[in-house]
C-alpha cells in the first residue's frame, strides 16, 4: 500500500478575468495519509474550493502533480478520471450537492450502492 492516499505537489491555479490574473493557488503541497482527518480553512476566495476541485479530479491544475494511491493522476483522460472518482476518491461539500431527503451518511453511501460496492 502506498504511503500517501492523496499527494499534491506544486499545485498552481490562476483565473483570468479580462486583463487581470487572479492567482488563487501558488505551489501548494499537500499529503493525506490513511486515517488522517483534514480541514481546509481560510477566508472566502482563498482557494479552498479550487484546491478541492483539483484534488477531486474535477478541475485541471495549471501546474503541479497529483498522485492518488501512489499513482500519477494529473494526465488521466476524462474517462479515467471518472473511474478514479467512482472507485478511489470522494468528498462531500458542506452545503451543496446533497439530496435533502437523505441523511449525510446516506448521501455518502449512495454512489457506492450505485457502483455495486
Amino acid at each position: 500500500m502506498p504511503d500517501s492516499l492523496l499527494k499534491l505537489t506544486g499545485i498552481a491555479q490562476t483565473f483570468h478575468q479580462g486583463e487581470t490574473d487572479l492567482k488563487v493557488l501558488r505551489g501548494v503541497d499537500m499529503e493525506l495519509k490513511e486515517g488522517e482527518i483534514v480541514a481546509l480553512v481560510g477566508p472566502s476566495g482563498s482557494g479552498k474550493s479550487t484546491l478541492l476541485q483539483i484534488a477531486g479530479l474535477l478541475e485541471q491544475a495549471e501546474a503541479g502533480d497529483i498522485e492518488i494511491g501512489g499513482r500519477p493522476a494529473g494526465s488521466l483522460s476524462e474517462a479515467e478520471r471518472t473511474l478514479v472518482r467512482r472507485s478511489d476518491l470522494g468528498f462531500v461539500y458542506q452545503y451543496h450537492h446533497l439530496l435533502a431527503e437523505f441523511t449525510a451518511l446516506e448521501n455518502i453511501v449512495i454512489p457506492q450502492l450505485i457502483a455495486g460496492i
